[in-house]
């Protein structure tokens, strides 16, 4: 009964925010890869009711996990396009659905950064749940500001769902291009809902994909090579 009325809660805010077709189909979704991936990631949360040290909240979004109609389509046709590519880095990693998504569609090196210890052992009770379907998956939460997290050569592919304001991108962009200079490779941005797409647009990225399904829900993949 309170999943029901979680998912009501859900909807209305989606109703009162956006419009009523948009929130039936977030929520139609929504509801869909929850049983499908076994998870329960889906209701929203304000920053303030976590205990966080590790990170400005001030410049930070809400907990709110990607929609994912949008999630897999950016994952399957970022798959298609670039089949190679197995290692998936998510900035505000949250409750680890992207993770767990990832995972199925066969990435096998997966990092979750977020700078809330409490969603961070969200997502790690998350994995634990589906971790016996992918044995050769390595997961790694770290529990981190996300610009004082050191990146590897294996950090190519970073996935977005606007975590942090516009300033805090254009720094973690930075970061990942200072990266370059010791491990050089070309990277990859998995985008939803591209609120600062400009940021990359500026960094001469290329677009590559785009899915737009209604006016809220959107993604892009774009890359750089170096």
């Amino acid at each position: 009964m309170k999943t029901f009325f979680r998912y009501i809660n859900f909807f209305a805010f989606h109703a009162i925010n956006w419009n009523p077709i948009l929130a039936v189909f977030v929520l139609y979704h929504t509801f869909r890869g929850e049983k499908k991936y076994g998870l329960n990631t889906f209701f929203p949360s304000e920053l303030n009711k976590y205990g966080i040290e590790k990170g400005d909240i001030s410049k930070a979004t809400r907990y709110e996990a990607v929609n994912y109609y949008i999630l897999e389509n950016l994952l399957e046709n970022f798959c298609k396009l670039f089949p190679q590519e197995k290692s998936l880095f998510d900035a505000g990693c949250g409750k680890g659905r992207v993770l767990v998504v990832a995972a199925n569609y066969g990435f096998t090196h997966i990092t979750g950064v977020d700078f809330a210890k409490e969603l961070c052992e969200e997502a790690e009770r998350n994995i634990k749940i589906i971790k016996t379907n992918f044995p050769n998956v390595v997961f790694k939460i770290v529990w981190n500001d996300i610009l004082k997290t050191p990146l590897t050569a294996d950090d190519k592919v970073f996935f977005l769902f606007n975590p942090f304001n516009k300033e805090i991108l254009e720094k973690f962009v930075k970061n990942i291009e200072e990266s370059l200079k010791e491990y050089p490779r070309p990277i990859y941005f998995i985008y939803a809902s591209p609120k600062h797409a400009d940021v990359l647009f500026g960094r001469n990225f290329k677009e590559v994909y785009r899915v737009k399904k209604m006016k809220f829900l959107e993604g892009i993949i774009v890359t750089k090579n170096n």
